[in-house]
């Protein structure tokens, strides 16, 4: 039987793949999927990436909604931008919550501080998470 390091590790190679050698965070990818598995949340971590695709979504209406008449709402999507954010932190802390001190530290310092640093980590983050949703989306339809 394989233990969740290896199941962990071979769903983050198979999302590297997928992506095309795209992800910038596997080892934070790796460790919240493995403390998913640990704690049989894999529903939570689906959940988390669902959110993460959804923030990535609403982030690129923020970008462009500035320059582009047709976006109405943007107060509206910037709230729901902010919500969403802090919804995905919230699940990230709620899935490594059982795990190491030095691993919650780390999330801590490196994604949700509030620095300019630590938000391009978070977006980096958010765009490894938005791949293994499509990822999670592509083997539903096989």
């Amino acid at each position: 039987m394989e233990d969740n390091s290896e199941i962990a590790a071979q769903f983050v190679n198979e999302v590297e793949k997928f992506s095309h050698s795209k992800l910038k965070r596997k080892i934070e990818l790796l460790r919240i999927y493995e403390e998913a598995l640990k704690f049989n949340n894999e529903k939570e971590f689906e959940d988390l990436a669902f959110t993460a695709k959804y923030v990535q979504g609403l982030l690129r209406v923020v970008k462009t909604g500035t320059v582009n008449p047709e976006v109405q709402n943007i107060e509206q999507i910037k709230k729901d931008f902010s919500d969403n954010m802090n919804k995905t932190v919230d699940r990230i802390k709620k899935i490594i919550a059982g795990a190491s001190e030095d691993l919650k530290l780390h999330f801590e310092k490196t994604y949700f501080e509030l620095t300019q640093d630590s938000f391009i980590n978070f977006s980096e983050l958010l765009s490894d998470l938005e791949w293994a949703k499509m990822y999670l989306n592509e083997i539903k339809r096989r």
